[in-house]
């Protein structure tokens, strides 16, 4: 009888140990899901274009606490194209979210349940002057995240790459990591208890239509020269062809004549 009942609360205690180990809110498992179901942008200088993500509470299976007090702060960091990088502060006209008319906002998401979910859709505005770089390099502007919330009577902090150097990114990265490959232990005498993602939208111009409209007009204009030309340099090869083309050239030379006409009349032409 005693036996079994040792036996009962081994098998208790070894299903309990998984439950109270998953309550660890910063695992790199839970923190990569926080935020989902990214929706970017891209657009033209001096409209309007929506940035959207959720933010989660993301296994309800074991994360049974409830995320309290969960805000998060928003900021566009860096323009960026093929040939350049600048911080958002050496950018003339950078884009802002409408919200708060800046380069950055705090959303406040209150209080998530676990399994819950809440929607941030931030809308930015964009000048015509706003950088978007060159037709052949586009340019991206990312953005960085600051998730705070309190789990348990514990608070976290959580935030995305933009928020590190690049010395501080590569010790965080680099060597004898750890767990989900990040110097955990870096990562909290910085007074961060995990990584999220970042992301980024665009400023573009699309490339105007009339180029490739005459560039495919200069096309089957040369195609119908080549024909032409291989059509005349066979006589009777083909001349119900032959005889259209002598016809067509016969009406080009007079519109031609009557086009330059008046011009050698002219005195001094």
């Amino acid at each position: 009888m005693i036996f079994r009942a040792c036996i009962s609360a081994a098998i208790a205690l070894a299903l309990l140990i998984p439950v109270a180990q998953a309550q660890s809110v910063d695992e790199p498992r839970f923190v990569n899901r926080m935020l989902a179901d990214f929706s970017t942008p891209s657009i033209e200088p001096g409209d309007e274009g929506v940035l959207s993500f959720s933010v989660n509470n993301p296994d309800m299976m074991n994360l049974t606490g409830v995320m309290e007090n969960t805000a998060i702060s928003v900021s566009i960091y860096r323009y960026a194209t093929l040939e350049e990088s600048l911080p958002i502060g050496d950018i003339d006209e950078p884009p802002v979210f409408l919200s708060s008319g800046a380069t950055s906002v705090t959303v406040v998401c209150g209080d998530i349940q676990p399994g819950g979910s809440v929607p941030v859709p931030l809308t930015i505005a964009t000048e015509r002057g706003t950088a978007h770089g060159s037709y052949f390099s586009q340019c991206s502007y990312f953005v960085r995240f600051s998730l705070s919330f309190a789990y348990s009577g514990v608070n976290y902090t959580m935030v995305s790459r933009g928020h590190f150097t690049d010395a501080q990114w590569e010790l965080l990265t680099s060597g004898d990591t750890g767990a989900g490959e990040i110097n955990q232990t870096y990562l909290h005498e910085l007074g961060y208890d995990g990584i999220i993602p970042d992301t980024a939208f665009s400023v573009r111009k699309d490339i105007p239509i009339w180029p490739v409209i005459v560039l495919a007009g200069l096309t089957v204009l040369s195609g119908l020269a080549a024909f032409s030309y291989f059509v005349l340099d066979n006589p009777g090869r083909y001349p119900r062809l032959e005889l259209k083309l002598l016809r067509l050239s016969g009406r080009l030379n007079l519109l031609k004549r009557r086009l330059l006409g008046p011009l050698k009349r002219r005195p001094g032409a």
